[in-house]
């Protein structure tokens, strides 16, 4: 999501069993069906798989008998609170599966930013370090950007794995992201797509999230990558409040300078709600986001379903998991909580994972894994991690971290169009949009 550096607060919950009352919830992230792989596996059987395909040996090196504290900043209340069970919901069957798998026990410390809001993320960041863990779980590029300071100063190891990271957020020590971001990763692919099959429709503008000082450097960027793509930015650039639900103004400075392709600087269920109000108003722009959810295709009140949305991300599709890591995830999760996993979960369930392979990598340095400076030193020894994005039938896909901007150096992520219930690819690239491949006119 477009995010910027505002102080924020939350509210602090240490359970590691989070959200058991809320499996009933659907995320399926494409069309509704079962997962290829068919489901039910239980938790020993996916240590058993996790053994296999990360080649871990239970013992000393594996983090066997370690205890672990790890913070998490998500959003357990506000208009991303059903992202939020799906997060926890992927981060308890994670832990569960690194214990069984002969790793270390990790206790997670959950804290609210009551998604995104800027002075409940600055609390749970208070509470986070009030807790003493040495690393945790961000998002919306760590609280808006207002808990990047305070992550600095508490040397606590973050990976975002919900947001990324942002334009603001490159670079600041501590702080990774661990998906594709908005705009920097997903646009440039995803302008190219439309440039080439829709050479007469070259007017851009765009409606997004309001995120204060931080606007100018999110427009500098989509400026450029608008003209880099051959296209023309129409003039219109539109923010809202975070919280906001009514899009009546908006719309009607949208209408009143119509482009051809509206980017939705907006994540969560606010493109859905847009949606439905512009369908209302007569608004004819293709709109562009960021991001697809199953709570949003709900609140798109059958619009998406009928006239279709078209998205650009590192999108995961549960129903077909392509490699072994991905396969064990969507089982495991299906058979724990009844539905198949929407990115979030996936994201959340790779985040964990790779702080297990910090902390083995800790322990074969010798060091305390429960120290952040160590762990940052694992990191910047390997930072590539196992992915249930890519990869094939043999082998999981493969996550980078670039050391310098400490934003994704490898993720597959794409084009895509969902209508009528069903997710179709259109386009495939990678970071910046390189390996770019139109698989759908």
């Amino acid at each position: 999501m477009f995010v910027s550096k505002l102080k924020t607060r939350g509210a602090l919950r240490t359970v590691l069993s989070v959200a058991a009352a809320a499996t009933t919830l659907a995320v399926l992230t494409a069309c509704s069906g079962t997962s290829s792989s068919g489901g039910n596996l239980t938790t020993k059987q996916a240590a058993e798989q996790l053994q296999k395909i990360l080649s871990i040996t239970p013992g000393a090196s594996s983090g066997q008998g370690v205890t672990f504290n790890l913070g998490a900043s998500y959003p357990l209340s506000g208009g991303g609170a059903s992202d939020g069970v799906e997060l926890t919901n992927a981060v308890n069957m994670a832990v569960e599966q690194v214990l069984a798998a002969g790793g270390p026990t990790i206790k997670v410390t959950y804290a609210d930013n009551k998604s995104g809001d800027p002075a409940a993320s600055k609390d749970s960041m208070r509470q986070l370090i009030a807790a003493g863990v040495p690393a945790k779980l961000s998002s919306y590029s760590d609280g808006l950007g207002a808990m990047l300071e305070d992550t600095v100063k508490s040397k606590m190891l973050s990976l975002d794995g919900v947001a990324g990271a942002a334009i603001f957020a490159q670079g600041v020590p501590y702080f990774y992201g661990s998906r594709a971001s908005a705009p920097l990763d997903v646009l440039p692919g995803a302008l190219k797509y439309w440039a080439q099959v829709h050479p007469d429709k070259k007017k851009v503008g765009l409606l997004g999230w309001d995120l204060g000082p931080l606007n100018a450097v999110i427009q500098a960027t989509v400026f450029k990558m608008i003209a880099d793509a051959g296209l023309e930015f129409n003039g219109l650039w539109e923010t809202v409040p975070i919280t906001s639900n009514d899009y009546a103004a908006s719309i009607a400075k949208i209408k009143a300078n119509e482009p051809d392709l509206l980017i939705m600087g907006m994540a969560n269920q606010a493109p859905a709600v847009y949606s439905v109000q512009a369908k209302s108003a007569g608004v004819k722009a293709t709109a562009l986001g960021i991001e697809f959810t199953q709570t949003a295709v709900a609140a798109s009140k059958g619009v998406w379903s009928q006239d279709g949305f078209l998205f650009s991300m590192d999108y995961f599709d549960a129903t077909n998991p392509v490699n072994p890591l991905a396969k064990t995830f969507v089982d495991s999760y299906k058979t724990k909580y009844g539905t198949l996993p929407g990115f979030y979960a996936a994201n959340a369930y790779e985040d964990v994972l790779a702080f297990w392979q910090l902390i083995r990598g800790a322990i074969a340095k010798g060091a305390n894994p429960n120290n952040s400076d160590a762990l940052l030193a694992a990191l910047e020894a390997n930072p590539t991690f196992p992915s249930v994005y890519g990869g094939d039938s043999k082998a999981p896909g493969v996550l980078g971290i670039d050391l310098k901007t400490h934003t994704v150096s490898q993720r597959p992520m794409g084009l895509y169009l969902y209508k009528g219930d069903t997710v179709t690819t259109l386009a495939t690239f990678g970071v910046n949009g390189s390996d770019f491949t139109i698989i759908k006119k």
